[in-house]
């Protein structure tokens, strides 16, 4: 341990000393009344506030009870995060994009869609489990997946949609989930389900068991959830490809097939130089096929194949009649496996200018290119794409009642996560050696030798990341003293934070990453906070809260936050908040490097507003990874919105908030017209050689693998390294109206949920440009119709995106709406069978009407806007004994 880190560990020590013996003398003692009350509620601590028994003042809440997550009928935790109109995958994919799974393997949720969560490591919705951060996952992310949750453990979610830096500390951005796991449960309780539609079926098992004594109780949750793969070719939306210029058929366009696909490029020489610029002056350019493209990504993973086990395990005991401990432990485990399209690989001849012919005006010069694959060859093997996750860890509590109604909860949470993924390549150098020594014919794949091949393709690309978190916390909270009938209580603690990273990555023989070294990286954060709760003249409720947070990397922050909420009249609450927040570069971000990637025929799918790209060299150098010299990205965030219940059991809601967010941390979005013409330094169109030969010198990887490829075969060179690359202010509302009402023979539930984007600016190099002119939907609302009776429930849901204008689409301006209808309908039997102590049934079903998103006509990208599996019957059952 360094010297700061033994420091930051003195700090803390003395905090946690200090509040374990602190006893304010200032607080008045309470009234029997008001002790039997706080007894009874008075140790709950809610998402947005340390203090127990007040609500988080001036923000929005959302909370998702037990019967909210049984009638959503979400098969992972993630799938019912995109329930939440305000969560960035609302109505959308709900597991990571399969195309990207060699880089993003977590998912994680985004409140108010905050840009760049998929470029940077971290993330800007802070996850919790009952109150604390988890270790964090991931080969190339730094953030707990929800879906590690077991179910059956999770009592309920409560979700704070404002910035929450300053009782949090980092990541807490768009704003905070909290997944409240069972503090006891006497008994077994067993779950299951089967999932199916078309060429889909899933399954999901787990059981939950435990026993309550005097004074203490002891449970464990396991949950099971198994799938099998989709393809894309098993959902006729789900098709990619080249579209036409009038925009109405979808062809294939790939060019690595069992039967080779090539083309020929005839260079002329204008006097100037050679070129392959159609576009010039004099006698012109021919680009001749040879060959058929084939459709590559039909036989890709839609939806891969997902196995993965989770467990919870609880403790409680009280030690004496003032101190209680609880422990919770848990334990994570997936493995997720991707199809692709038999592996292939292009050849290219270089071109007159790299070969040096001075030619003369109106000579000519053929080059040819060839793509294949080596699934023609009875050596390959179809090894599919891997990725392992597991994560664990301890999380004791110890609780101190002390005089006056104060309490210390000391907090202490020590984890690992262990995280594989390895994408099957081939050996480049080897190949071109194989191909000058006659030995590797490209367009005759299937006649090469066996052991040529099979050299070849001993190769991939691996990744490995440990991650370990050691957190302590101390929080005490209790009454200062009255104002009038009601108390100013406080909250105040401290916490230390150790996170250490091993990263390593590749482009290796098979199993050869384990003699590659890890990079490693640790760092400690020291952390005070402090919480008010001020109660005025009965109708008035001030928050006042703030964190300085010091990081043994790159310093320090400070965040606070002022919470208001008046209550005018009864049925009446107007509520607001202002605070600032930050998102830090995470100890993965300290060890990260850039990788190259390149993806032939690719340059299509690159947004081109301003017509750069002037030729068939089709091709993209990918550059991604770390950009290093990372700052942490910040927040100011305000808001204002009001409850209203005119009559007893109707709701309205509404809250409007303005978003700041500075120092952007992530990379740029290839897809998108407005950030290629923000960011002209990041895309580069028709790169020379040095260009190309310089941007490979920055990755790890690129000079092994691609300085044999010809830069005129290179379209554009995308440089999305993370760095602190713009600003965004969002703006929007939240909105909602629910209604309860006994009809006679049962309960009738209305309600709608919804959020509506003014306005979401992002500035990248001194320019403005609204995300929501083009590309981007302003409005998600879900509305529901429930109605139960005896030991019957039923809910209908109603997901509704609304559609956008395009600009990068092929011969569409416009992407349609998108709504899904779901159902569910349960009967809970109770012991009346004879079967233990009750019985639940139950039937979802997902996309009632079989409803496909609407297309998007992307080149080469996904052409269709939104995510659905289509009609799904998931049935369930619950026993409890």
């Amino acid at each position: 341990m360094n010297l700061r880190s033994k420091k930051a560990a003195l700090y803390v020590a003395t905090g946690l000393a200090a509040l374990a013996v602190a006893s304010p003398v200032w607080a008045q003692d309470q009234s029997a009344e008001e002790s039997e009350e706080e007894a009874e509620h008075g140790n709950i601590v809610v998402t947005g506030t340390l203090i127990r028994g007040v609500e988080a003042i001036g923000s929005l809440a959302i909370d998702l009870g037990v019967e909210d997550i049984r009638q959503s009928g979400a098969s992972t935790t993630n799938e019912l995060l995109n329930e939440i109109p305000q969560n960035a995958g609302f109505n959308n994919r709900f597991d990571g994009d399969p195309r990207a799974a060699d880089r993003l393997q977590v998912s994680r949720p985004n409140l108010r869609g905050l840009p760049g969560v998929t470029s940077a490591t971290g993330a800007t919705t802070l996850i919790l489990v009952d109150g604390h951060r988890m270790t964090p996952m991931g080969v190339d992310q730094a953030s707990f997946d929800p879906d590690f949750i077991s179910p059956g453990a999770i009592e309920r979610v409560e979700v704070v949609t404002d910035g929450g830096s300053s009782l949090y500390g980092a990541d807490a951005v768009g704003g905070v989930i909290n997944f409240v796991t069972r503090r006891s449960f006497d008994g077994i309780e067993a779950t299951g389900g089967y999932e199916v539609g078309d060429d889909y079926d899933a399954w999901r098992a787990g059981i939950t068991a435990g026993t309550t004594w005097s004074g203490g109780s002891a449970f464990v949750s396991y949950a099971t959830f198994q799938r099998d793969e989709l393809l894309n070719k098993d959902r006729d939306y789900a098709a990619r490809g080249q579209w036409n210029a009038d925009g109405t058929v979808l062809s294939p366009s790939g060019t690595q097939c069992l039967d080779p696909v090539g083309e020929i490029t005839t260079w002329a020489n204008f006097g100037a130089g050679w070129t392959n610029n159609p576009l010039a002056a004099g006698i012109g350019v021919r680009f001749t096929p040879v060959g058929t493209p084939c459709d590559i990504d039909a036989e890709s993973s839609l939806l891969p194949d997902l196995e993965r086990h989770s467990v919870l395990a609880g403790l409680s005991h009280e030690l004496t009649d003032r101190i209680t401990l609880d422990v919770k432990a848990n334990f994570g485990d997936s493995s997720v496996r991707f199809s692709s399209f038999p592996l292939g690989d292009t050849i290219s001849e270089p071109s007159p200018n790299v070969l040096g012919i001075p030619g003369v005006f109106g000579d000519t010069f053929d080059t040819a290119a060839v793509g294949f694959s080596y699934g023609a060859n009875s050596a390959f093997v179809d090894r599919k794409q891997e990725l392992d996750l597991r994560v664990y860890g301890i999380t004791p509590e110890i609780t101190f009642e002390l005089d006056n109604d104060w309490q210390v909860r000391t907090t202490a949470h020590l984890g690992r996560s262990e995280n594989q993924r390895t994408l099957p390549s081939s050996n480049r150098a080897l190949l071109l050696d194989a191909v000058a020594a006659g030995d590797f014919d490209p367009l005759d794949v299937a006649g090469a030798s066996p052991a040529v091949v099979s050299q070849i393709l001993d190769f991939e690309v691996a990744g490995e990341t440990n991650q370990e978190l050691v957190l302590f916390r101390a929080v005490a909270d209790g009454a200062m003293f009255n104002l009038g009938d009601d108390a100013v209580r406080m909250a105040m603690g401290v916490e230390y934070n150790h996170d250490s990273v091993a990263f390593r990555s590749d482009s290796v023989e098979i199993g050869g990453l384990d003699a590659i070294p890890f990079r490693r990286f640790g760092r400690d954060v020291v952390s005070a906070f402090g919480e008010l709760s001020i109660p005025l003249f009965s109708i008035v409720d001030v928050s006042l809260s703030a964190r300085f947070d010091d990081y043994s990397d790159f310093g320090s922050t400070f965040n606070p936050n002022v919470g208001l909420s008046v209550t005018p009249i009864e049925g009446l609450r107007i509520f607001g908040h202002w605070g600032e927040s930050f998102n830090a570069p995470t100890a993965l971000d300290a060890v990260r490097t850039a990788n190259a990637r390149f993806i032939a025929n690719a340059a299509a799918g690159v947004p081109d507003p301003n017509d750069e790209l002037t030729g068939p060299n089709d091709d993209v150098l990918l550059v991604e990874g770390s950009g290093g010299g990372l700052r942490p990205q910040s927040a100011d965030t305000w808001s204002v919105g009001a409850e209203f219940e005119p009559v007893s059991n109707l709701v309205f809601g509404v809250n409007y908030y303005d978003i700041d967010f500075t120092d952007l941390l992530g990379a740029v979005n290839p897809q998108l017209a407005s950030v290629v013409l923000l960011n002209p330094d990041k895309f580069i169109f028709n790169p020379t050689q040095a260009q190309f030969d310089a941007f490979l010198a920055t990755t790890t990887n690129g000079v092994e693998q691609f300085s044999d490829i010809d830069a005129a075969d290179v379209g554009v060179i995308i440089d999305r390294r993370v760095a602190n690359v713009s600003e965004a202010r969002l703006k929007g509302i939240d909105f909602s109206a629910n209604y309860v009402t006994d009809i006679g023979f049962g309960d009738l539930s209305l309600g709608v949920n919804g959020n509506h984007s003014l306005s979401f600016k992002i500035t990248e190099n001194g320019n403005t440009v609204n995300q929501l002119e083009f590309d981007t939907p302003d409005l998600n609302v879900q509305a529901h119709a429930g109605l139960s009776s005896g030991g019957f429930s039923s809910r209908v849901t109603v997901n509704h995106t609304n559609g956008f204008n395009t600009n990068i689409a092929v011969n569409q301006t416009r992407v349609e709406s998108f709504t899904v209808a779901d159902l569910f309908l349960g009967y809970e039997f109770g012991d009346s069978l004879g079967i233990g102590r009750g019985l639940m049934l139950t039937l979802n079903v997902d996309n009632v009407f079989d409803t496909d998103p609407p297309v998007f006509r992307q080149q080469r990208n996904l052409n269709f806007s939104g995510f659905t599996l289509g009609r799904i019957f998931k049935l369930g059952a619950r026993i409890s004994f």
